[in-house]
């Protein structure tokens, strides 16, 4: 049985605090309340503070955003919606769990969303969008180069997302950035290993390049091949936890060899 945790994370008060100052943003731009408390969780949840699986407490999140409880309560029917969220009847709102089949058919179904999506911009991309995505790309070689993987978590991520924006196919844009959303905190796990960074960010290079000179179905090829690796990745993470899990609960003296 998964263990329910805590909506309140110490390690996560850095995210805390930037989720509150979205909401603040938010506020003075004169979104409603709802909304921008639906943005706050949001990025709560996307940036690891509420977990898989953690239950959302209303009165701490209310205490944590300074609101009421109201609009927690509205924002977490509104994130059942979208899929980040489950609300099990008198129980409460809970932060979805994928199970692994769900998880691979979503990174199967992104694998040719996403890949279409680069065949459309090598036909179509603009100097200013090129010049985004080299800096996108730069950044993440920055960032892997200096082991920094929330930074590279994040640019990634926008990388993903700036493909599928500049292809100009909305309905796609939307359908894979709302499967993709239930996945990021999965995402994250790609990037424990050591060299997974550089790996995903030399994908990347040659997907870019693909777009860049136009080869659209190179484009779909690699991108493609890229969400493909990313599964591979996400999988050997899993592997890697539930071996390590299995060591630690394993009783003295017990067979187990570093290399099996």
């Amino acid at each position: 049985m998964q263990r329910r945790q805590s909506s309140s994370r110490p390690e996560g008060a850095s995210t805390v605090a930037g989720a509150i100052a979205e909401l603040r943003q938010r506020l003075a731009g004169r979104e409603s309340l709802g909304r921008s408390v639906q943005a706050a969780l949001e990025q709560m949840i996307e940036g690891g503070v509420l977990k898989p699986g953690a239950r959302l407490n209303e009165m701490e999140l209310a205490a944590q955003l300074g609101v009421s409880r109201g609009p927690v309560r509205e924002a977490a029917r509104a994130l059942e919606r979208t899929g980040l969220v489950t609300v099990i009847l008198n129980r409460g709102a809970f932060v979805r769990s994928l199970d692994i089949d769900e998880v691979l058919q979503t990174y199967e179904m992104n694998a040719v969303l996403f890949g279409h999506a680069a065949a459309l911009l090598a036909r179509r991309i603009a100097p200013v969008q090129a010049a985004e995505l080299q800096a996108s790309v730069a950044r993440m070689d920055e960032a892997a180069a200096a082991g920094g993987r929330e930074a590279f978590f994040a640019a990634n991520v926008l990388f993903h997302q700036r493909v599928v924006e500049f292809c100009g196919n909305r309905p796609l844009r939307d359908v894979y950035l709302e499967h993709t959303r239930r996945l990021l905190l999965l995402r994250r796990r790609s990037f424990d290993a050591a060299g997974n960074m550089r790996a995903a960010n030399s994908e990347h290079h040659r997907l870019l390049e693909a777009i860049l000179s136009g080869q659209a179905e190179l484009a779909r090829h690699q991108a493609e091949a890229h969400t493909r690796a990313g599964r591979a990745r996400y999988l050997a993470a899993i592997a890697h936890g539930s071996a390590a899990a299995a060591g630690e609960t394993m009783p003295e003296g017990g067979d187990h060899h570093a290399d099996d």
